[in-house]
């Protein structure tokens, strides 16, 4: 199962809201605690300088508890029923000496040593009330640099908290704006400076994976990113320079393999035409003078007995065998050691001409069709006329055999350049083309081996293609053939143009 990863943008952008979030977690704590800092400063300054006012309208001599009390009509009485009349206002309470009440005023629900029971242990100054609901000040009052009692003022902090609320809420407001803002403008930075740059490179790795050696690819950004597109620049020109070489190499290991394969099969050819030379040779000796003895007894009795109609049958097919046994040898003798030829300059489409001619007087295609179609242009090659005449005949007698009554034959002439994708140089192509049953594939490659024949026993001796691939390559040419079942058979013959030809083109 593939593992599930993120895209860079993503895991950048996450990896900066990370950032984002903590920075603002800190600055928010920072900034809340300082500013919530600043405002109970503020309110117990304002505390403190209320009561102090409070305390500077007190009368020289504070009472003591149980005897007598801050009147309601003295100014510090006064000033303290105005002062409840502000909304933060909680309890003012004066203690005497003893620490008992000699003045309190306040919410009707408040505690009367509410300012006290915070700072128990406090003589003076300002203090924030557990839950963070109020401030607490607190001034003792001095006589003659003696302690004859204290104040203490607890207001509310409500106001100030919902002003720190408020600006808790507008500050998380311009948070996520700005947050949002950022991260659109961090994309699309990233987009432009480092995504996209990359995708690039990405896209062209995939080429260069594809075998699209030799792709290049320009990207803008930062200096490191240009910096890997010239390295991949750099490196995409050496896979398509190793390339080259790896197709020169293998070309050329080709070359030399079709060369080696070329010398054993020659090596083959010579050994087996050793082989059959020596046969030949031996056969035709040891057969030859007791065959010769033969045909001569069978004339002889053929002779002798005139009327006898039965000796003279024996002796015809006595004969006719003995000469298929001399054709046989002969052939071998002409594969394994052909006649040298002498080549020179031939009118190919006029030697075709007179081939077909000569077939066709001779009656030996009665019920074919032969036809026949020559290039305009005339063309000669250097061969030996007896000998390519030799080879048209036999490549035509093959067609015959291979066809029904009403078949066709085509033997055509034509320049080998007008054929594309043939391989070969300029040259004369002679093509033979029957419309018969064709050749199976498994025989094509044996066509041209001596001795292989389809033909039923005593009608064929499997040496007719073989002495004419010998013949064609004595000239220079090449031999080969073409078919498919049940649409027909060519036989392909490629002859080098004559000298003043060549010239001439």
């Amino acid at each position: 199962m593939r593992k599930l990863r993120f895209s860079l943008t993503v895991s950048i952008l996450a990896f900066i809201s990370c950032l984002l979030l903590l920075t603002w977690l800190l600055f928010s704590v920072l900034a809340f605690k300082t500013a919530a800092n600043d405002l109970y400063a503020q309110k117990g300054e304002h505390a403190r300088v209320l009561l102090a006012t409070f305390v500077n309208q007190l009368p020289e001599v504070i009472p003591a508890f149980p005897e007598g009390m801050i009147a309601m009509n003295s100014p510090a009485a006064l000033f303290a029923q105005k002062l409840s009349e502000e909304v933060s206002f909680i309890r003012l309470t004066l203690l005497d000496v003893n620490g008992k009440p000699v003045f309190t005023l306040g919410r009707d629900e408040s505690d009367i040593y509410r300012p006290f029971s915070v700072a128990a242990r406090q003589k003076e100054g300002s203090f924030v009330t557990p839950d963070g609901g109020a401030v607490i000040h607190i001034i003792p009052i001095l006589r003659n640099n003696s302690s004859v009692g204290s104040a203490g003022l607890i207001v509310s902090l409500s106001a100030e908290k919902d002003r720190l609320t408020r600006s808790r809420q507008v500050l998380m407001a311009y948070f996520a704006i700005d947050f949002i803002l950022l991260l659109a403008l961090g994309s699309f930075i990233l987009s432009r400076i480092m995504v996209r740059p990359i995708d690039r490179l990405l896209a062209a790795t995939e080429k260069i994976t594809g075998g699209q050696y030799g792709h290049q690819v320009r990207v803008t950004g930062s200096s490191e990113l240009a910096r890997l597109a010239e390295s991949f620049n750099g490196m995409s020109v050496t896979l398509q320079q190793k390339e080259q070489e790896v197709i020169k190499h293998v070309a050329a290991l080709e070359r030399a393999n079709h060369d080696l394969q070329q010398a054993r099969e020659e090596a083959i050819r010579t050994e087996k035409m050793a082989s059959i030379g020596l046969l030949a040779a031996g056969m035709a000796h040891e057969i030859g003078t007791p065959l010769a003895s033969i045909m001569g007894y069978a004339e002889m009795a053929s002779g002798e007995q005139i009327d006898s109609d039965t000796i003279k049958d024996y002796a015809r097919r006595i004969s006719d065998d003995c000469t298929r046994i001399d054709r046989i040898v002969r052939g071998l003798l002409d594969y394994s050691r052909p006649q040298g030829s002498t080549l020179q300059p031939c009118n190919i489409g006029r030697l075709v001409t007179e081939t077909i001619d000569l077939i066709t007087r001779q009656g030996a295609c009665k019920g074919v069709v032969i036809s026949m179609r020559l290039d305009e242009k005339p063309s000669t090659a250097p061969v030996d006329p007896h000998q390519l005449q030799q080879v048209l005949i036999n490549l035509i007698l093959n067609s015959r055999d291979a066809l029904p009554p009403g078949g066709k034959i085509l033997v055509r002439v034509k320049a080998a350049g007008a054929v594309s994708g043939s391989g070969e140089s300029d040259g004369i192509r002679i093509e033979v083309l029957d419309n018969g049953n064709g050749i199976p594939e498994e025989h094509l490659k044996k066509i041209f081996d001596p001795f292989f024949t389809t033909k039923s026993p005593g009608k064929g001796t499997g040496l007719g293609l073989a002495i004419s691939a010998r013949i064609i390559e004595s000239f220079g040419g090449k031999i080969a053939v073409q078919s498919t079942q049940g649409t027909g058979t060519c036989f392909s013959i490629w002859l080098p143009l004559s000298a003043e030809q060549e010239e001439g083109i």
